[in-house]
C-alpha cells in the first residue's frame, strides 16, 4: 500500500484520539460533579449598576460545595444586598440559604444550606495549571438551569485594574452573567478556579472569562468559616489605580495617593495626598495591582516599606499596618424603583438614621429638600429604609401620608402622595 496516502490518515486519527479524550474525560467527569453545584437565587432591594466593562452578574449566580460540612462558596458580588437567598440543586429542588460570611475584596462568600447534601468537590492546585490546559465550568448562565461549557487556559497571572487584590485564570470556557461563583475545573475534575467574571465591552459572550485561582480562594474561604471575618492590616490611604496616571508621571507602574486618613498609618509614616508610590520593600511595582495583593494577605502590625515621589524627590519610609476601622456604609434606594422613589425621594440609610438626597415630582412639590432627616410616617417611628417603605406600602392611591422631618434643628411635618392624591402646590409664606 502506498506510505504517502497511509501516512495522513493515520496523522488524522492520531489527532481525533488526542481531541477527543479530553471531551470524553470531561464529560465522565462533570456528570459526577454537577450534584455538588448549585444555582444561587436572590432577592433585594436594590439592583447593582455595572459601570466597568468588567460584567458581573446581578441577579444570582453559581456556587458549590467546598468543604465536608456542606458550605456553598459563592462570590461575595452574587449576593450582594441580597435580603433573601436560595439555592437550586441539579433536580430543581429550592433550598433556603443563609449567609455564613463574606468577604468584598477577595470577592468569596460563604452560604449554610442546612437541606443540602452532596459530596465536597474534589480540589486541584492552581499552582499547577498550565497555558493551554483543557478545563470546564459548570454554573448556570442567565439564571437558566446548571451547563457546561469547554475551554482551555487561556492566560494566568492575569492582572486586572478592577480587581487589584489578587491574579486571576483566564479561560476562553464561556463564563456568562449566572456563571459567577461556578467551580473552574482542570480536565480531571478537579476544582482549580472560582468562575468570577466575563470581559465584555457590550455585554456579550467574548471568550474572555476570569476565575479565582482556588488556592487563594480555599484560603479566604476557611478563615471566613472559622472567624466569619478576615482580619488584614490598614493603610490608611485611598490609592488611585491608573495606567493613564502612571505613564503620564513618566512610571511604568505607580500608586497615586489621593487621600490620606488624618489618623491612620500612613499619615503617621509622612505620607500626603498627592505622593506617587513605586515600589514595596525595595521592589519596583510590576503592576498597579501589586501593593494591593501585598495587603489582601496582610495582617494588623505588619511592616512595609513604601518608596514614593514628592516634589520630584524620591523618598522612604516604613509602616505599620493598624487595624481596619469599622466603616460603615450607607443603604441607597437610587434605582430600587421602591416606594419611596416613586413618590419623588432618593434616600439614604446610615446608623439607623434616614437622610433625604434628592426630591423630585411629588416629594418636590410637597417640600422636601435634602438634608431633610426622616423621623416619622403618619406618627410612627422609623429608623430604616424597610420600615419606611413598608409604611409607604400599606397607603391606597388617594391616601396621604404626614411625614416628620428634622431640617436642621427644625421639626417639619410634610405630606407625601401620589400627584393625583395631592393635587397641591406648596407656598413659602
Amino acid at each position: 500500500m502506498n506510505l504517502s496516502r497511509i501516512l495522513p490518515l493515520l496523522l488524522a486519527l492520531f489527532s481525533y484520539t488526542l481531541m477527543a479524550e479530553p471531551l470524553v474525560s470531561i464529560a465522565a467527569s462533570s456528570g459526577k460533579l454537577l450534584p455538588s453545584v448549585v444555582k444561587i437565587k436572590i432577592q433585594r432591594s436594590e439592583s447593582t449598576s455595572e459601570e466597568s466593562e468588567l460584567i458581573q452578574n446581578d441577579s444570582g449566580g453559581s456556587g458549590f460545595i467546598f468543604d465536608s460540612s456542606h458550605h456553598i462558596l459563592t462570590n461575595a458580588h452574587v449576593i450582594r444586598d441580597a435580603k433573601k437567598i436560595a439555592v437550586v440543586d441539579i433536580n430543581n429542588t429550592e433550598h433556603p440559604a443563609t449567609l455564613l460570611a463574606k468577604d468584598e475584596k477577595a470577592d468569596i462568600a460563604i452560604l449554610e444550606v442546612p437541606t443540602l447534601n452532596a459530596a465536597m468537590i474534589p480540589f486541584g492546585n492552581s499552582t499547577q495549571v498550565s497555558l493551554g490546559d483543557n478545563v470546564f465550568v459548570i454554573g448556570a448562565p442567565y439564571s437558566l438551569g446548571l451547563g457546561v461549557t469547554v475551554g482551555v487556559i487561556s492566560a494566568l497571572e492575569r492582572y486586572l485594574p478592577n480587581y487589584p487584590y489578587q491574579y486571576f485564570i483566564q479561560t476562553d470556557a464561556a463564563i456568562n452573567p449566572g456563571n459567577s461563583g461556578g467551580p473552574l475545573f482542570n480536565q480531571k475534575g478537579e476544582l482549580i478556579g472560582v468562575a468570577t467574571m466575563t470581559f465584555s465591552k457590550s455585554g456579550t459572550y467574548t471568550n474572555i472569562g476570569f476565575a479565582i485561582p482556588i488556592n487563594e480562594a480555599f484560603r479566604i474561604a476557611n478563615l471566613l468559616v472559622s472567624k466569619h471575618k478576615i482580619d488584614r492590616g490598614y493603610l490608611g490611604a485611598d490609592l488611585l489605580i491608573s495606567d493613564k496616571v502612571s505613564r503620564k508621571s513618566g512610571y511604568q507602574s505607580s500608586l497615586l495617593i489621593t487621600h490620606i486618613d488624618p489618623i491612620g498609618p500612613s499619615q503617621t509614616a509622612g505620607l500626603k495626598a498627592g505622593d506617587i508610590l513605586t515600589q514595596l520593600n525595595d521592589e519596583k511595582f510590576t503592576d498597579n495591582g501589586m501593593l494591593h495583593r501585598y495587603m489582601e494577605q496582610s495582617k494588623p502590625g505588619d511592616s512595609l516599606k513604601l518608596t514614593y515621589i514628592r516634589d520630584k524627590k524620591y523618598a522612604n519610609t516604613m509602616i505599620s499596618l493598624g487595624i481596619v476601622p469599622n466603616f460603615t456604609t450607607p443603604i441607597s434606594n437610587i434605582g430600587t424603583a421602591d416606594q419611596a422613589e416613586k413618590l419623588g425621594l432618593i434616600l439614604e440609610e446610615k446608623e439607623r438614621e434616614i437622610a433625604t438626597i434628592i426630591s423630585y415630582g411629588s416629594a418636590k412639590t410637597s417640600g422636601f429638600v435634602k438634608g431633610d432627616k426622616i423621623i416619622k410616617i403618619n406618627g410612627s417611628s422609623i429608623k430604616t429604609l424597610q420600615e419606611f417603605n413598608t409604611q409607604l406600602s400599606k397607603l391606597k392611591d388617594n391616601e396621604i401620608a404626614m411625614i416628620s422631618v428634622y431640617r436642621n434643628k427644625d421639626l417639619i411635618t410634610l405630606p407625601l402622595g401620589s400627584k393625583t392624591a395631592l393635587g397641591g402646590n406648596t407656598t413659602s409664606n
